[in-house]
């Protein structure tokens, strides 16, 4: 898969709304200033990997972190949880745990399924990163209960930086303000050392997976959206992501928000199997200013967990080189000027065009002297490293890897003869974006006027 290390640039405040007439619920976030943004994004990276499907040891070791109440039976509900956009970046949302509980920011991420929170001994074990963040303190919690007899207690996975460790418990997990997960089985996070520097100054907690069940660490254990169903929280294995432009954003868990989509836009792609990532089909060439820069089999990876948009790259560099851009290895981004024009960028999904703005592909650093390309490039897991840097390096520095995003180091398999692209947030601000796990499709839908 990719290994991605997404930017730890995550969240702040958190003011919680009433709960709508109409049964969805929403919270808000506030807006990092995007010079914290760029800051973090220009300060530490890792490139992006795609493995080939043939160079995975077992399906079920694949991951993709950075880079991977009662029950309600004639009361379903959508859980809407309002995003604030991150500089257009990442996306971070209030939960609870325990009794009393326990508040956490967490990331949505559609791009692995666990939920994890740092535990606390994470204070003492992990000082350097950990010492500020929220931790959970299980004997303070009368609901916090021994795992079942026989089940998984460790947790553990490698990021691009280094391990992170800890132990599963089990406690009651709640959303938005009062929608409860009974006996939720998640992680603690006692070691954080893998996180890296950026996750001392990034302002979220843990992780909340939303992606297929089958990319747990926990094999045979529900992920939290599979027990909302179980426990009749919510009605359907649907989340969908409106990522605000400049404004409050929105993810809905259990179906879809049609006050802000027009549903006869609705289009539906099927993912490529096996479904464990939202890899999804392209059925056009992909293309830069009216210009076909990537034909044949191409599909994009829907990440809500990612700022940019990362290709192959020779194509990246040959886009990038087009607008005059130099390769800034400290930030392992295209450095453009900021008078140049960004053409826009196209996708096509289900026989519909999916244009990407030239005007959101150009980001400024806290200067506002400096802009740099939003696209980057993504590198294939069976190439040799060190052999590729050599290579870029006699290249006048037209770049080799690039990526900006958050924690953990994963492996997606790619077809044979599939060209990939990881389209996060830039992509997904454009339109409504449906995450539909039951049916095994990726959705899009035009944003009603206004919006």
């Amino acid at each position: 898969m990719i290994m991605l290390f997404r930017s730890l640039t995550l969240a702040a405040a958190l003011a919680i709304s009433a709960a709508a007439d109409n049964g969805i619920i929403t919270m808000k976030l506030n807006k990092i200033p995007e010079e914290d943004f760029m800051m973090n994004l220009l300060s530490s990276h890792v490139p992006p990997t795609i493995m080939s499907a043939n160079s995975l040891p077992s399906v079920a070791t694949e991951r993709k972190l950075v880079r991977g109440g009662g029950a309600r039976p004639q009361n379903h509900r959508e859980e809407n949880v309002v995003l604030r956009n991150k500089m257009n970046a990442q996306y971070s949302g209030e939960i609870k745990i325990g009794t009393p509980p326990q508040p956490f920011q967490v990331v949505f991420d559609t791009g692995s399924s666990d939920l994890w929170v740092p535990h606390e001994k994470c204070h003492t074990e992990s000082p350097m990163n950990c010492a500020a963040k929220n931790v959970f303190v299980p004997s303070t919690s009368s609901t916090n209960h021994e795992l079942p007899l026989g089940s998984k207690s460790q947790f553990s996975i490698t990021y691009g930086s280094g391990p992170v460790s800890g132990i599963f418990t089990s406690d009651q997990v709640t959303l938005g303000q009062d929608d409860v997960v009974s006996d939720q089985i998640f992680a603690l996070v006692e070691h954080s050392s893998g996180l890296g520097t950026l996750y001392k100054k990034a302002n979220f907690d843990g992780i909340l997976g939303l992606a297929f069940p089958a990319l747990t660490q926990n094999p045979g254990v529900n992920t939290v959206v599979q027990n909302l169903l179980v426990e009749n929280v919510i009605k359907s294995h649907v989340i969908s992501f409106y990522v605000g432009n400049g404004k409050d954003g929105e993810v809905a868990i259990g179906g879809m928000n049609e006050e802000i989509m027009k549903k006869e836009t609705l289009n539906c792609i099927d993912v490529m199997e096996p479904a464990r990532y939202w890899l999804t089909p392209m059925s056009a060439q992909v293309k830069f200013g009216g210009k076909v820069v990537s034909s044949g089999n191409n599909a994009g990876i829907i990440d809500s967990g990612t700022s940019l948009i990362y290709g192959p790259k020779q194509v990246v560099m040959d886009m990038a080189l087009q607008l005059g851009g130099q390769f800034i290895p400290q930030a392992n981004l295209f450095a453009i000027s900021c008078d140049q024009t960004v053409p826009d960028l196209e996708f096509n999904f289900g026989g519909k065009p999916y244009v990407v703005p030239g005007k959101d592909l150009t980001m400024k650093d806290a200067t506002g002297t400096r802009c740099f390309l939003a696209i980057s490039i993504m590198m294939f897991g069976e190439e040799n490293e060190e052999e590729s840097m050599a290579d870029v390096e006699t290249l006048d520095q037209e770049i080799d890897l690039g990526v900006e995003n958050l924690v953990g180091a994963s492996q997606i398999p790619i077809p044979a003869g599939t060209t990939a692209w990881l389209v996060g947030d830039r992509f997904m601000m454009q339109q409504y974006n449906v995450f539909d796990v039951e049916k095994k499709q990726m959705c899009f839908a035009e944003l009603k006027e206004g919006i």
